[in-house]
């Protein structure tokens, strides 16, 4: 469902987008036409000599005029004074990427191959990230080394296809997925591996595969076609690609910045708002920088720490997305949030409510080599809920294994895996093995492993069309906090990765037109453009407050409150009445921090990732309070999947499960 948050923040230019259209970016020195799509009329502005004014004469008055605007209202901004912009740097670049995954890293490198200035702001080190945590791989239907159309039958299985790749993401988000933008991803995903080895990605290999790839099966894929690195795939992916982004002349790599506001303007034309860079405060330092860019890419990433537990890492507050709500883009299907089923149950290792971090996952894959459910009784207990058994989807799963909790009163379920020797487990799952072993002290080939489900994705956020564009001009979106339509109610194992790879790469065949309409004028007033609603005061920098050594405890109460909501109103299972009390309790939570906020400014990093948290909980509780019928990932007991839903879900194909998981 659309959900924006706009109105709550009316800083002028801001704007909220239609719910079902995606805003084309234009160039943002077009012809201002008024209402109706007419040139405007007789009365147009004339130059000294009387002459009428030409388009290109309106246009830099225009811009000046923009320009005076924003450096004489920077002068009465509590955060500066005079002309002055509040910012100890100001940094211009041409594409501004915010976060440093593999869609964020992917963007940035192809930026830079088109002689682009691409400036990468990364919330800690630039290897820090969800993609470092992947344990699969990459779905893609490789064709043999020599090349071919990627359309034909795979090398890895000769009965695989693209076009089987498709359905398959289709039938595992339940036809809510953007067919377009599915077949997109599916033909472009090939190339984009072959990118990846070449720049050093080291791939689990099988010498008597065509592709001399090992090519493996995962849950709702029909055929063998995930590419991994043993089970550490995406550790793997972020050396080569950070290794890659520090050599390159055309990318600076800006660690440990926070990102607080965008900055976005009214475009001269009068169409709407453009985005030209973003705010920003270094958690070292406390300095405030100012990124000015002619287009800038939202690549940050989830939102998971708004539940209490959770596969991401402590940096996925929903940054990104929160930023984009703020600054008018439209965001939609946060309702779908995944959660994977078995998360490692490690009682000394829990995550706390107020605390940010993260669980350990179990992936997939070991289901997929024969491992099996029990309840805290001992018994296996998948096949009752579904016909596949262990083998269902996630969303499905999940709900089995939360259901057997209820029943036994017990916080976890076990998962069996005794069948596996002690040498395959080794050489399969050795990051699993080594992981439980240290954290347990359990062999996983002969003890069970006890799991639990834990929030691991969303599958909703900005809204963007095929080249990465939002309803904000000159903002495009990529990766977990993009909703490119690919995955609909519920992703298919392995498409993350390759999502990341294959819109990021788009995003800037898109851009590179777009920056070059980008005129100096407007860059000059972005330079002196107002902070936004979220930015430390300028007395405040250099006094630790940004930093976060000593805590902050009102924040850290904040969090707590966040994740409880979200788990006990919007977790797994959802009815009407949570949902309805649960946009009471985050509505009141945000009033708490925006009031301080409006009063003193922001204190601290914990309390700016409270505001983003607390703005990414409402994207996602009312994108469920709103949906009318259960799907996928998004189960309301009092609204349940229609018939059609039904019907799809019953014809969908046994899933299949292979040696990887993302």
């Amino acid at each position: 469902m659309f959900v924006s948050v706009s109105r709550r923040y009316g800083t002028c230019g801001r704007w909220r987008a239609s719910p079902s259209v995606v805003v084309k970016a234009r160039s943002p020195n077009r012809e201002a036409t008024a209402a109706g799509g007419k040139p405007r009329p007789s009365s147009e502005p004339k130059t000294k000599s009387g002459r009428v004014a030409s388009h290109s004469q309106r246009k830099v008055k225009a811009r000046r005029s923009v320009a005076r605007k924003y450096k004489s209202g920077l002068s009465s901004s509590r955060h500066g004074g005079g002309n002055a912009p509040p910012f100890e740097v100001v940094q211009e670049c041409d594409v501004l990427v915010l976060g440093s995954g593999v869609a964020g890293m992917t963007c940035a490198l192809e930026a830079a191959e088109a002689g682009l200035r691409a400036a990468i702001v990364t919330k800690a080190e630039a290897s820090e990230g969800s993609t470092k945590y992947a344990q699969g791989g990459v779905a893609a239907v490789m064709t043999d080394p020599g090349g071919g159309p990627v359309d034909r039958r795979g090398a890895g299985d000769p009965r695989d296809s693209v076009s089987r790749h498709v359905e398959d993401t289709m039938s595992a988000g339940c036809f809510l997925n953007d067919r377009e933008a599915v077949e997109i991803m599916c033909r472009e995903g090939p190339a984009q591996v072959d990118m990846l080895r070449k720049i050093g990605v080291t791939f689990t290999e099988d010498a008597g595969s065509a592709t001399g790839l090992h090519l493996v099966r995962e849950g709702g894929h029909s055929h063998s076609r995930v590419v991994h690195a043993a089970d550490a795939t995406g550790a793997a992916m972020m050396r080569a690609l950070v290794k890659r982004a520090a050599q390159h002349p055309n990318v600076s790599l800006h660690e440990n910045h926070f990102a607080l506001d965008l900055l976005t303007m009214p475009l001269a034309n009068g169409e709407g708002v453009g985005c030209y860079g973003c705010d920003a405060i270094c958690a070292e330092t406390g300095d405030l920088c100012r990124f000015v860019s002619k287009c800038t890419v939202v690549a940050t990433g989830g939102c998971g720490q708004i539940y209490p537990s959770t596969t991401n890492p402590v940096v996925a507050t929903g940054d990104g997305i929160a930023m984009a709500a703020r600054a008018g883009a439209a965001v939609e299907d946060m309702e779908f949030i995944q959660f994977h089923p078995t998360s490692l149950y490690d009682p000394a290792r829990r995550c706390s409510l107020g605390a940010l971090g993260s669980v350990f996952l179990v992936s997939e894959a070991v289901r997929g080599a024969g491992a099996t459910l029990r309840n805290l009784a001992g018994e296996a207990f998948m096949a009752g809920y579904d016909p596949r058994g262990d083998l269902a989807p996630r969303d499905v799963v999940a709900r089995g294994i939360y259901d057997q909790m209820r029943l036994h009163g017990g916080d976890h379920v076990y998962l069996d895996a005794t069948h596996l020797s002690r040498e395959r487990a080794e050489e399969e799952f050795p990051h699993i093995s080594r992981n439980v072993r240290e954290r347990l002290g359990l062999e996983i080939s002969q003890d069970w492993i006890p799991v639990v489900p834990a929030q691991h994705y969303a599958c909703g956020g900005i809204l963007t069309n095929t080249e990465g564009e939002t309803t904000v001009r000159g903002l495009y979106a990529i990766g977990e906090a993009a909703r490119t339509g690919v995955h609909g109610a519920n992703r298919l194992a392995s498409n993350s990765l390759l999502e990341g790879l294959v819109f990021g790469r788009r995003s800037v065949l898109n851009a590179i037109d777009y920056v070059v309409g980008v005129h100096p004028l407007d860059l000059e007033a972005a330079t002196h453009a107002c902070p936004g609603p979220l930015t430390f005061p300028r007395e405040a920098q250099h006094l630790g407050v940004a930093t976060a050594s000593a805590g902050d405890a009102e924040a850290a109460d904040l969090v707590q409150r966040i994740q409880r909501t979200m788990w006990s109103r919007c977790g797994i299972l959802r009815n009407d009445k949570d949902l309805a009390a649960g946009l009471r309790e985050l509505e009141a939570i945000t009033r708490e921090i925006e009031v301080e906020l409006k009063e003193s400014g922001c204190r601290s990093l914990e309390q700016a990732e409270a505001l983003n948290m607390a703005t990414v909980a409402s994207l996602v509780m009312s994108g469920a309070a709103e949906r009318e019928a259960s799907a996928g990932l998004h189960h309301n007991v009092d609204k349940p999947p229609t018939a059609r839903q039904l019907a799809t879900a019953a014809s969908r194909e046994p899933a299949a499960v292979g040696a990887a998981d993302k």
